[in-house]
Formats: structure tokens, sequence, C-alpha cells
């Protein structure tokens, strides 16, 4: 069994309606918002702990799908009474601006966890708001250590001990399960814990980011403000580009005036309304050559009979 302790500070959730559901899964009885204290916690990540070893990415997976439904402890007692909370939801994050010791990409796994508000844990909830429980530790099961000097599972090197002046980590791999987490003082991970509330404003990138790859986002006030700015300027340039195609359709309707006059005009219509605006300005360019080739007539030229006088055309 590997026990491995991470740290880190406070992140409270108002919980949603979906966050509820979730809980609500767990419970005997429907709970509802006013009754729960949601907040979230770093279980682990890829980074060399302090025993010089690491989580590889597929143990990551693993522990993503196995801690869902686990209970959180205190310092992995196995008394029921010391049980504090339970986990609802995890998810596997990498984050673009972090890097491992070794300059991997810092991937870590995060919980989202919830405990009832009751008098039993009115003095839990008040530790974790004010920052005083906020370093966890995992227990959870593997079938081996891979070791970074020989690549085998059973060796004789000595994690933290350097080798021909390279320090030996090994990496924690073949998960086959997950018991709990739990509240400790000293943590062997340097990231883990709970997460803080208040972190950097997210640009605008990340913003669309995180709607993308989570069900459900939570955005500052400032944050909200810049989305609906970026929303109105999509919608301005949405505008222009309507006008800008409507003005090509116009453009690509008098060219096959032009070159194709034969050509019936809802047949134009429907070809026109499928094409995009870059379609229809290649269509416009092509139609504009085809369109130069055309010699017009003009209105008092009327073709003559073979047996008319030399430049009768002229004649009014």
């Amino acid at each position: 069994m590997t026990k491995k302790s991470y740290s880190s500070s406070n992140a409270i959730n108002t919980p949603t309606d979906l966050d509820m559901k979730l809980i609500n899964s767990f419970a005997l009885r429907e709970l509802q918002k006013d009754e729960v204290f949601s907040f979230s916690v770093i279980l682990c990540d890829n980074d060399i702990d302090r025993d010089f070893e690491r989580f590889s990415e597929e143990s990551l997976k693993a522990l993503e799908k196995l801690f869902v439904g686990k209970t959180g402890i205190l310092n992995h007692s196995m008394k029921s009474e010391d049980q504090s909370c339970r986990t609802y939801k995890t998810q596997l994050i990498t984050d673009p601006e972090k890097k491992t010791v070794d300059g991997k990409p810092y991937t870590y796994l995060k919980a989202w966890c919830y405990t009832v508000r009751s008098e039993k844990n009115d003095a839990l909830i008040r530790d974790i708001e004010s920052g005083i429980k906020k370093e966890v530790s995992i227990s959870c099961s593997s079938t081996s250590r891979i070791c970074s000097i020989c690549n085998e599972q059973n060796c004789n090197h000595i994690a933290g001990r350097k080798y021909n002046g390279e320090k030996c980590v090994k990496t924690i791999d073949g998960i086959t399960d997950a018991y709990e987490w739990s509240f400790v003082a000293v943590p062997a991970q340097r990231k883990a814990g709970v997460t803080k509330a208040y972190d950097k404003e997210k640009s605008m990138e990340n913003i669309l980011k995180s709607i993308k790859e989570d069900s459900q986002v939570t955005l500052k006030s400032n944050e909200l403000k810049k989305l609906a700015a970026y929303i109105d300027s999509l919608a301005e340039k949405s505008a222009d580009g309507e006008q800008y195609r409507a003005h090509l359709a116009e453009k690509v309707k008098k060219g096959f005036a032009i070159a194709l006059p034969s050509l019936n005009g809802e047949c134009v219509d429907e070809i026109v309304n499928t094409l995009s605006s870059k379609e229809l300005l290649n269509l416009c360019k092509a139609l504009k050559k085809e369109s130069a080739k055309v010699i017009p007539t003009t209105q008092l030229y009327k073709e003559e009979k073979a047996n008319d006088n030399q430049n009768s055309q002229f004649r009014f």
C-alpha cells in the first residue's frame, strides 16, 4: 500500500445543481445546498516528491476514476468516526504554465469533496476555511516502481541517490486500487492539498479552454466581463462578415449573368446560398475572368444578311 502526501491551500466552492446531483448520488436522502460544505483538493501529481518518487501518467488516470466516491479521513485513521468528507468528482488537469522538477508538463489530480454542515463538523469546516487543515495524503495500491536508472522494477538502486551523476527516481505504476485520502500534518509531496480559492485571473484563451474541457466552470466577475466583451466583439465581427458575404453573393450573381446568361436564376441562388465567403470570393474571381472573354454587342448592331452592302450596319 502506498501513502503519498501533498500540500496546498483552501478552495471553497458553492455547489451547483450538477454538484448536488453528484453529491446526492452518495446520500441516502436528498441533501440541500445549504446543508453542504464543498471544497476542492489536489490529491496527487506527476512531480518528484520528497521520497524521490512520482506517479506515472497512467497511474494518475487510474486514480482519477478510482477516487470518485472515496472518503476523506484524518491521519489515515481506520475508525469510522474519523471519516470527515467524501469525494464526488475528480479531474486530471495539466497546467501549461507549470513544469515538474525535471521539466515535464505539470499534471495533477483534482478532487471535489463535500461534508455536511453540522455541529460535529463545524470545527473541521473552520479549519479548512482558515487554512489550518490543507495538507493531504492519499492511500492506494500499486504493482510496480520503475527505476529511472535501470528502468527495472526490482533493483538495488536507492531513490534519491546519485549514480554517475544522475539522481535515482522511482515511478509509481500499475495502480490497482485507491483506498482513501487524509488530512495530515507533514506531506511527502509539495503541491497537493486543499486548493486555493484565489488564483490569478484567467486569460481569454484559458477561459475558453476551461469551457471546452469542463462541464461546469466558475468565473470571477472580471472574467465574466471579459467573456461578455469577447462575445460582443464576435457578434460585431459576425455582422460585418454577413455584410461582406452578401456583397460577394451579389457580385457572383452578376458574374453568372454575364458569363452564363442561360443559367436559371433559382439555380444561381441555390449555388450561392451553399457557399462560404471564401468559396464565394474564389468563384467571383473565376467568373470575372470568364466574363472578360465575353464580347458585348451594342443595341444598334444587327447582323446583316450575306447580300447586304458593306458597312450597312451603321445605317439608322
